[in-house]
């Protein structure tokens, strides 16, 4: 197992992307993290992935403790993008929970620009130099993904959060607004051949 320092802060909270760090046998750890229990129990293991910084199973029982707010900040502590999407990950359900990770991301962005870079790199709002990075414009086109651009940039634009976007969110969203157009052309031509 990592050192606890390696994985965990001085606060307590996860280090960025300490979630990756290669545990001896973490899939035995997981498959019985995923074993039915009991609330108390499953509290107990939470408790003690966290101590231990073993954040893939924290993260699984915060969402099995229906806990996601903390699952969405700890997610923020370990910068990556990924544990919010795909198949294990947190996805946001709704509106109040996308608001909140947005502001999540946009604290975690300011603090990492004034502690400096970490891991040797620094990291920039814009999602190219860090595309897999908890940034306000990589959690805005997961919005926009999730719920449609018309529908996100009402959103971004009610948490003063549209400046923080580069020409590369307006893009995408473009293309996310043609597509959506492509598959409601294709759905009613195949309602008609019907």
């Amino acid at each position: 197992a990592p050192q606890r320092a390696n994985t965990v802060d001085a606060e307590g909270n996860p280090r960025p992307r300490s979630h990756l760090f290669t545990w001896g046998y973490s899939q035995l750890i997981l498959l019985l993290i995923k074993l039915p229990a009991d609330f108390v129990t499953k509290e107990k293991m939470a408790d003690i992935c966290k101590s231990h910084g073993f954040w893939p199973g924290y993260l699984f029982l915060c969402l099995e403790l229906d806990r996601r707010i903390e699952a969405f900040t700890n997610i923020a502590h370990l910068d990556d993008l990924s544990l919010l999407n795909g198949e294990d990950g947190a996805v946001p359900e709704t509106i109040e929970e996308w608001k909140f990770l947005l502001h999540l991301a946009q604290n975690h962005s300011t603090a990492f620009h004034h502690d400096g870079p970490q891991n040797g790199s620094a990291v920039s709002n814009g999602s190219s130099s860090c595309p897999d990075c908890v940034t306000v414009e990589n959690v805005a086109l997961l919005l926009a993904k999730a719920i449609g651009p018309n529908r996100a940039l009402p959103l971004l634009q009610e948490c003063g959060l549209t400046l923080e976007l580069s020409e590369r969110f307006t893009g995408v969203c473009e293309i996310l607004r043609i597509a959506e157009k492509r598959q409601r052309c294709d759905r009613f031509l195949w309602s008609q051949q019907a």
